[in-house]
């Protein structure tokens, strides 16, 4: 157990290394990395930046459509257009005042055929294309744990996406 625990704190210890000190020693810790003052990430639809009391400032009440492209989220504004993947969409203030895709039918759009519909690791939706290995989230998760987690999984065409049985480390329910 102490073995563990020791092993456990070396690696913590080199995540925290990878990033280097700031120059007056502040930063800010998220998602299991370091930021310097000044550098920003993105949450959603909210963009946080490192301030230099070493804690984040975020924009709130943002309106945006998540999508993924190329494997990573990405952020649509109100208005913009963009491709999901599947379908062409643009990015539309709902009745109730959210952002939601408005997307041609899935049906119509060629791209779809021989793509497999997916959930990243933060659970938006992504298209996945024939031959295409991505980081999906599965409910089912590999029986260790309780709950789904992140796998790696190959789309085979026509919405078929196999995935390992165990699952990635470091994403959600990892």
């Amino acid at each position: 157990m102490l073995t563990v625990l020791l092993i456990s704190l070396a690696c913590i210890q080199a995540l925290f290394a990878l990033a280097p000190p700031s120059s007056d020693g502040v930063e800010c810790y998220a998602n299991r990395r370091v930021y310097q003052v000044g550098q920003t990430y993105s949450g959603g639809c909210e963009t946080c930046t490192c301030g230099e009391d070493g804690e984040f400032s975020c924009t709130e009440n943002t309106k945006c459509c998540l999508y993924i492209r190329n494997g990573v989220t990405e952020k649509a504004s109100l208005g913009e257009e963009y491709h999901n993947g599947c379908c062409h969409c643009t990015c539309r203030e709902s009745q109730d005042g959210d952002a939601t895709p408005d997307c041609h039918d899935e049906t119509v759009c060629r791209s779809c055929r021989f793509t497999c519909p997916y959930l990243s690791d933060d659970l938006v939706q992504g298209y996945a294309r024939k031959g295409e290995t991505v980081s999906a989230w599965d409910e089912e998760g590999d029986g260790v744990a309780d709950g789904g987690c992140v796998k790696s999984c190959t789309c085979r065409g026509r919405n078929k996406l196999r995935c390992a049985k165990n699952c990635l480390l470091g994403g959600l329910g990892a």
